[in-house]
């Protein structure tokens, strides 16, 4: 070895050392980094965001979907009639149509034989009332007997009685106006202007109003296996069904159950009656819901429940953003709600987004919070 690789060579051994401290120093700063960004990575895994709702305990009932109409029941519908045959002069009313107690039905004309069995009425209780008169006259002279005077007396009540029986019935001369017995609705008129109708045959049925006769007015059918969870009383909401939907929800309340399964519709047939509305019309096709089993439980967003193997939970969240995992009951399934029983937390907002991503005392941001 020359002179000059032996100062080389001296030269690396002094400066080996430095070299190493150097590199020791870059790799120690590079792992306190790394450990820095774990520890941040770490923190930020730890943290969910999420979005919470208050919760309540309210009255929530289990809604069963049913479809059906408005129906006239037979008990709250009546025939209009007149005891002796008319020709109708004028029909005032159409079908469909809501009347009020006194409205103008119909105008007709009594039949010529109705108004002479009335003149003949008359007519004989005035010829008894004469008879009798005279009869008592004579008797008074001794010019007739006991019996005679009492037949002229038989003879004058039934002629009252006869004469009493057309006035009820009703026949006039000339045209009379046929009124609506009771507030109602024309459901169907049997015969047209001109027709003629006879003695008792109906001119025209009409419906009372349900909340005034308190009769089913409404029927309903409704999946058998659903069926017996519906109790009289229980309140029905019902709406049209028709292209448009805007119309309101009329509420009304369950009559009676069927106890077999319709051969036709292979439904239960479930009737209600509900107030008299300008929209529910007899024959109005109708959908309801039906809420049955109403009971006090938490309400929570369908969103809130969860389940796995060891059932549904929730995840409520504590003063300090903690989330805690609740097992509850589903009890009631109301569509977009949940009526729950368990032990939830008094106070604490529930969790609706985000909830899969949570354990047992993971801390959260709720979204909204500042």
């Amino acid at each position: 070895m020359n002179r000059n690789e032996q100062a080389a060579a001296r030269r690396w051994a002094g400066a080996r050392p430095q070299i190493l401290s150097l590199g020791q120093a870059v790799v120690l700063g590079l792992g306190c980094l790394l450990a820095t960004f774990s520890a941040s990575a770490a923190a930020d895994a730890a943290t969910v965001s999420v979005t919470a709702l208050p919760v309540r305990q309210a009255v929530i009932a289990q809604p069963v979907s049913a479809y059906g109409a408005v129906s006239a029941s037979g008990a709250a519908v009546q025939s209009v009639t007149l005891p002796y045959t008319v020709r109708i002069v004028a029909l005032r009313v159409a079908p469909g149509q809501r009347v009020a107690k006194g409205t103008p039905l119909m105008d007709v004309v009594a039949d010529a034989a109705a108004t002479l069995a009335r003149d003949q009425a008359s007519t004989a209780l005035a010829a008894a009332r004469r008879e009798l008169s005279h009869t008592r006259a004579l008797y008074d002279t001794h010019l007739a007997t006991q019996s005679q005077l009492d037949a002229a007396q038989k003879s004058l009540d039934d002629a009252v009685q006869a004469e009493a029986v057309q006035q009820r019935v009703g026949a006039t001369n000339g045209t009379q106006t046929v009124r609506a017995p009771f507030d109602g609705v024309v459901v169907q008129l049997n015969a047209g202007q001109g027709d003629q109708v006879a003695s008792g045959a109906p001119l025209g049925l009409l419906a009372r109003d349900a909340q005034h006769a308190q009769v089913p007015n409404l029927v309903l059918n409704v999946e058998p296996s659903l069926a017996a969870s519906i109790q009289p009383g229980d309140v029905v909401e019902v709406r049209r069904v028709s292209a448009n939907l805007t119309g309101g929800v009329v509420s009304g309340r369950v009559a009676t159950i069927g106890a077999a399964i319709d051969p036709v519709t292979q439904a239960v047939v479930v009737t209600a009656y509900v107030p008299a509305s300008p929209g529910l019309i007899p024959g109005t096709r109708v959908s309801a819901s039906i809420q049955t089993r109403p009971a006090q439980h938490w309400i929570v967003p369908r969103s809130a429940v969860l389940r796995d193997k060891d059932g549904a939970y929730l995840f409520q969240i504590d003063g300090l953003h903690r989330a805690h995992r609740i097992a509850v009951r589903p009890e009631v399934d109301a569509g977009e709600k949940y009526g729950v029983d368990g032990d939830l937390l008094k106070g604490a907002p529930v969790v609706v987004a985000g909830n899969y991503e949570l354990t047992e005392g993971m801390t959260v941001t709720v979204a909204g919070d500042h």
